[in-house]
């Protein structure tokens, strides 16, 4: 039963995501959401008990993808300078995305009025954004990076992968980038950050 419950919670979360996406938070409803899933309004409010609450599953399932796709690549087993070109080129494919694009739109709209922006804020960047840090942290002990805070660096490289590429996209002054551009920004942003932080 708890199964079928966990399927169904998951799959108002899908059909939200579709509906914030096409219609804009303010636009998007209940009632709208509950018409698309096939239920009633009833039913939607046994899992979620406003639209908010609907958008901030919807937030942290979009996040948890996220850390799926780019920061589970992350591996102290190779080369530093491959993995994080690997998980570079995860991470920027990903937030370029017209899906996640969206939804961080609506984040930073609704910051002004609710919680929805720290909320997103700490269970989407900052928690993937920790694993990174985490990470550095351990090529440091290694003697692979300089000592340094890897928090700050791992927000550094962070600020070096979108540098090029995000605010232009997302105020729609680009097309959506291809795959050859994307690796050569993330080479770009590899290099500039082992050059600063590489234990040469």
């Amino acid at each position: 039963m708890r199964v079928k419950s966990e399927e169904r919670r998951q799959a108002i979360i899908d059909v939200a995501r579709e509906e914030f996406i096409k219609q804009g938070f303010t636009r998007t409803s209940m009632s709208g959401i509950a018409k698309t899933v096939g239920g009633s309004k009833a039913t939607l409010y046994n899992y979620f008990s406003s639209k908010e609450e609907i958008f901030l599953a919807v937030m942290e399932s979009t996040a948890a993808e996220l850390r799926a796709t780019a920061f589970q690549t992350l591996s102290t087993n190779k080369p530093l300078k491959e993995t994080l070109t690997t998980f570079g080129y995860h991470y920027l494919k990903s937030i370029l995305s017209a899906d996640l694009t969206a939804i961080r739109k609506m984040a930073l709209s609704e910051a002004e009025h609710s919680d929805v922006g720290r909320y997103f804020y700490h269970n989407g960047p900052r928690k993937g954004w920790l694993e990174v840090s985490h990470f550095l942290r351990s090529y440091i002990e290694q003697g692979k990076l300089r000592e340094c805070d890897e928090w700050i660096a791992a927000r550094q490289l962070k600020v070096l992968l979108e540098a090029e590429l995000l605010e232009p996209y997302e105020l729609g002054v680009i097309a959506a980038p291809s795959k050859n551009e994307i690796e050569a920004v993330v080479t770009r942003a590899v290099d500039t950050f082992a050059l600063i932080y590489a234990n040469c």
